[in-house]
């Protein structure tokens, strides 16, 4: 088996013909037959179905369809990153992240991205994590950071940085300044969280469950400026990733307590879909990604 027949068999499928699929690739239609059946005996599977009226592919065609394509794909990337100068690589990249990490993430990466890749082009999509899940495994993102990513067959997670959790709220007096909080305190207070499910809310209901502590739950906010400014106008306090407080809260004037006893966290995952090869600029923006997080983001490195 060699690439040239692997390119063979993929046009024939496409064209559903020996013949149209020859003269497509300038071959003659008994010298392209021999090679398709030179494939069937390599693999000892029979990959079309003949008859009169032309050929379709057997089960075992269509799945070698698959693995024939995704070849080709890694082939020409290949090709491409041996053969291109990283200024003239074109196309489009649309990367995922929360709002909060986005905040922190987007004019770095943005800057970076310009940069290395003048020719191309970067769309970024803020989203929930769930959201960004979804859009991912229907081929409308090529990658995303996502908080706490769930395990599944059509992902691939790396973990990049475990991010702690403080709680935000506003000064009622003056002097008063922030400092770590138990996390047994958060029963004190009204709380406004994402509605659910919502990676950062299970995190901490969790926790508290595990305590036995009851959270007063006042407002279900699905957006991050949003309950910023709840907090800041006193309705309530709030959880949030620390990376969040980091990037600065312009116009408010609250405190920031880290939650410790224990330190509550969440891990930031990148995220690509398993089943689709990467092109060249996806898989460099992924690399430029995960560069980016861990020179900006602030946490510690995740348990293997």
């Amino acid at each position: 088996m060699d690439f040239k027949q692997l390119e063979y068999f993929v046009r024939v499928a496409e064209h559903g013909s020996f013949s149209r699929a020859a003269a497509a690739l300038g071959l003659g239609q008994p010298f392209l037959s021999r090679q398709i059946r030179q494939l069937e005996v390599d693999l000892r599977k029979t990959l079309f179905h003949r008859h009169g009226r032309g050929i379709v592919l057997t089960d075992a065609g269509e799945q070698f369809l698959l693995f024939a394509r995704s070849v080709l794909q890694q082939l020409d990337a290949a090709t491409q990153v041996l053969s291109r100068s990283e200024t003239e690589i074109t196309g489009r990249v649309v990367i995922g992240m929360p709002p909060s990490l986005g905040r922190v993430l987007t004019v770095p990466l943005v800057r970076a991205f310009s940069e290395r890749f003048p020719l191309a082009r970067l769309t970024i999509v803020e989203a929930l994590s769930m959201t960004l899940y979804e859009r991912l495994i229907s081929d409308k993102l090529d990658a995303a950071l996502m908080y706490d990513p769930a395990v599944s067959t059509l992902t691939e997670i790396e973990p990049l940085v475990r991010e702690p959790l403080c709680l935000i709220l506003r000064k009622t007096e003056a002097g008063q300044e922030s400092r770590p909080l138990a996390f047994s305190h958060l029963a004190e207070h009204r709380l406004i969280f994402p509605s659910e499910p919502h990676p950062l809310r299970m995190l901490v209901e969790a926790e508290a469950a595990r305590q036995g502590i009851v959270l007063d739950i006042a407002f279900e906010i699905d957006g991050v400026e949003a309950i910023v400014a709840l907090v800041d106008k006193g309705f309530g306090a709030a959880v949030v990733p620390y990376n969040l407080v980091r990037a600065g809260m312009p116009g408010t004037d609250l405190r920031i307590c880290p939650l410790v006893e224990p330190v509550v966290g969440g891990v930031i995952g990148l995220v690509t879909h398993s089943r689709r090869p990467p092109t060249l600029l996806t898989a460099k923006t992924v690399d430029l990604l995960r560069q980016t997080a861990a020179e900006t983001l602030v946490g510690s490195e995740p348990a293997a």
